[in-house]
């Protein structure tokens, strides 16, 4: 009697259990944003909180069909989902938390990169929250009895309630899309964008925009003596972390960069540049190559270029007139196929990931910013003392989630770790300025501040001022003869390589990109125009201060006029898109995406550029090939030939590799160990029936024996051969591991 009554009470428990964790799961993350965030509530908050009860009552309902079952496969399917629920939504709540917009499902490759998941996911906040919500919820799953048929109407009618409320109440463009949606709900909401070209209404228009245009009157330059040019590309970077500028918009950032700020007011400072997407790869190709980079959610132009026809960038023109061409950054070279990517684009030297030993704090994206600066230095004064002169590009991390930053200190006070980051990367960048200066490497170098793409404003008077000013740029440029100007005419990151070769006095080469020069006064202003792959929008930005908005579907536009006729001002007013700019904005967006190449045009691809690579064990677990995001067709096999050989005799290596297709595992050679003097040969297939993207070949390797090894590679290389369009099957042509050829 009393076992039977433990029993009963027990599985009321685990079903209470199982009822409020499936409400709690997005509730928690939702309030913690709220909180964190510093936000009044809203009743926008109330529909927000009721979509995130009908995601969580759907899966309820799933789970009490899986428990009436009374088999173990279902308590076990139960206790999966409602874990996997809990995951999902803490991440939505880690990627609103950076990006301010709800996660989509495009970007979900990204998770099988051990890079991304090691620099990003790894470090995710309150992990204790989540640990026991996960317990509570195994306990719930494993205790919990069928639900009653009493329960069920009552399930119903809190399902129809939740759903009622959301009609009732209407949505806003005042708010952020995820404090009135669940992601869920977004990303059902996205749909292929339904690009009709208007090419012979607006024909003029279009050819404006992808056009160079030196026609404006020159105010600096031509630069005699071919100076050198040093681009800084601070990560996520915003306009609005200058004090002086924010205050000119008529805004406040809680992040700020003051000596950053102090040394724009002694050079020519660019208040208003446009940052056109939202990601690394897609920021700094738009830069280098004086070209837009893709304006809707798709496959970067930067990974096209690898195993495409490449085209004519900054780096390869400079280098044809005489530059030494050199790339600097802590991350790792290999993802997003930068070491191949920056060779193409004209980039003799690389620097990356093992070049930064030191460090004050470090995650798996590189080096605090500090710490880069400080070693950095070194090559770059090799650079200068060398007889030619020399282009170099420099891209930090520090200020990329987790915010790579030393522990807090007393002098920190209350600032968050984000804010922390961007002070830390303000005193070390005018430190090593104040290094050049000392090296009289300023005395004849060009240097270009900018960022590759902009966090925003953390706190926006509305959820359309946020989503500009995650476009909001700037760019400060000091000559060797220092020249203090102020401009606020809208730019473009895209006019940057077109502005240095015109700066630099070559303008046959500029032709080559498109955009304006920073450096000449234009009589008609022009559009720029950017897209945002987090909030699935494409953005149209007028010389009025106005913007035209679009979901990437273009089923919904709007136009945004600010009232002080300021880009990325607080004061805006909503109307209804005219048609010539959606029109524009669309066909703009459409030719962006023109050339979309996949692997076909080429009969291979090297993984890997270097031939040698050292792993110490100290780094621990280190990616070596991965980060592609290619596009495949279907009806073709995937090959993938590796031939590797671990140097010395008292060293070993623990290899692990694998394949993501579409962010699904394909192929999968688990961790195993390779000695010194030991060479592994490993050549398969993958059938690839249907066109897939998010194509990533990974190899990621552990020192396990001695303080470093040194991996030499014969091959590494990833082709595409005509298949079966039926198949999916995997064939492994040769794994084997034997003695290394003598020497």
């Amino acid at each position: 009697m009393i076992e039977a009554r433990r029993d009963e009470w027990r599985g009321k428990l685990g079903w209470a259990l199982v009822v409020a964790l499936c409400l709690a799961a997005p509730w928690l993350p939702r309030a913690l944003l709220l909180y964190e965030k510093r936000l009044a509530l809203a009743p926008i908050d109330l529909r927000g909180a009721l979509a995130d009860a009908s995601v969580g009552l759907l899966l309820l309902g799933l789970l009490g069909l899986l428990l009436t079952t009374r088999h173990l496969l279902g308590r076990v399917l139960a206790s999966a989902l409602l874990v996997a629920f809990i995951l999902l939504s803490f991440a939505i709540y880690e990627f609103v938390s950076v990006f301010d917009s709800l996660y989509a499902l495009s970007h979900a490759g990204y998770l099988g990169d051990p890079t991304f998941v090691g620099g990003s996911v790894r470090h995710a906040r309150h992990p204790m929250m989540v640990a026991s919500l996960i317990v509570l919820a195994i306990l719930g799953t494993v205790w919990a009895r069928r639900p009653a048929p009493l329960w069920w109407r009552w399930w119903g009618l809190a399902l129809a309630v939740s759903v009622f409320g959301q009609v009732v109440i209407p949505t806003s463009y005042a708010h952020d899309e995820w404090r009135e949606r669940h992601a869920f709900q977004a990303n059902l909401g996205v749909f292929p964008p339904s690009l009709r070209p208007h090419r012979a209404a607006i024909g003029a228009e279009v050819r404006e925009v992808f056009r160079a245009d030196l026609r404006g009157e020159r105010w600096a330059g031509p630069l005699s003596d071919r100076p050198n040019v040093l681009l800084i590309l601070i990560e996520a970077a915003s306009g609005a972390h200058l004090p002086s500028v924010a205050a000119a918009e008529g805004v406040r950032s809680s992040i700020e960069m003051p000596k950053l700020d102090a040394l724009a007011r002694r050079h020519i400072l660019f208040t208003h540049i446009v940052s056109h997407q939202r990601q690394t790869n897609r920021g700094e190709y738009g830069i280098l190559c004086g070209e837009y980079p893709k304006l809707l959610t798709d496959q970067s132009k930067m990974s096209e270029q690898v195993y495409a026809a490449a085209r004519r960038c900054l780096p390869e023109v400079l280098r044809e007139r005489g530059y030494a061409t050199a790339y600097i950054q802590s991350a790792p070279l290999g993802f997003m196929l930068k070491d191949q990517f920056m060779k193409k684009a004209g980039f003799d030297e690389l620097v990356g990931d093992p070049y930064f030993d030191r460090s004050y704090a470090r995650t798996d994206w590189g080096v605090d910013d500090k710490a880069f600066f400080e070693q950095s230095l070194g090559p770059v004064l090799e650079l200068h003392e060398a007889e030619q002169p020399f282009f170099a590009t420099l891209l930090t991390v520090g200020t990329h989630h987790p915010f790579t930053v030393p522990d807090r200190t007393v002098a920190d006070g209350k600032r968050t770790v984000q804010e922390r980051a961007f002070r830390w990367a303000d005193d070390a960048l005018a430190d090593f300025l104040e290094g050049l200066d000392r090296a009289e490497v300023l005395d004849d170098t060009v240097v270009v501040i900018t960022s590759d793409e902009s966090t925003g404003l953390a706190h926006a008077a509305n959820a359309t001022q946020r989503l500009l000013s995650q476009s909001w740029s700037f760019a400060i440029v000091m000559l060797p003869e220092p020249l203090a100007k102020r401009v606020d005419t809208l730019f473009g990151h895209v006019d940057t390589a077109l502005s240095i070769t015109d700066l630099l006095g070559l303008e046959q080469d500029a032709e080559g990109f498109i955009g304006r020069s920073w450096f000449r006064d234009y009589e008609s202003p022009r559009p720029v125009f950017a897209g945002n792959t987090y909030a699935r929008s494409v953005m149209m930005f007028e010389p009025s201060g106005t913007a035209v908005v679009c979901s990437e579907s273009f089923h919904s536009c709007s136009r945004s006029v600010s009232t002080a006729r300021l880009p990325f001002g607080p004061n805006r007013e909503r109307e209804p898109a005219p048609e010539r700019a959606q029109q524009l904005l669309t066909e703009v967006a459409r030719l962006t995406r023109s050339g979309r190449a996949d692997m076909t045009r080429v009969e291979g691809l090297d993984l890997l550029v270097a031939e040698q690579v050292s792993v110490r064990a100290v780094d621990g677990k280190k990616l070596l090939i991965g980060g592609q995001y290619l596009r495949v067709p279907g009806g073709t096999a995937l090959r993938v030939d590796l031939d590797l050989e671990i140097l010395g005799e008292q060293s070993a290596v623990a290899l692990h590799q694998d394949v993501f297709l579409g962010g699904k595992l394909k192929f999968e050679r688990k961790a195993f160990e390779l000695r010194g003097g030991e060479r592994w040969r490993l050549s398969y297939e993958i059938a690839v029936p249907r066109d897939s993207s998010h194509l990533v070949v990974q190899l990621y390797a552990t020192t396990v024996a001695g303080d470093a090894a040194t991996i030499r590679f014969h091959d590494a290389r990833l082709s595409m051969i005509a298949g079966d369009e039926t198949s999916t099957e995997t064939v492994i042509i040769e794994d084997a591991v034997s003695p290394a050829d003598p020497r």
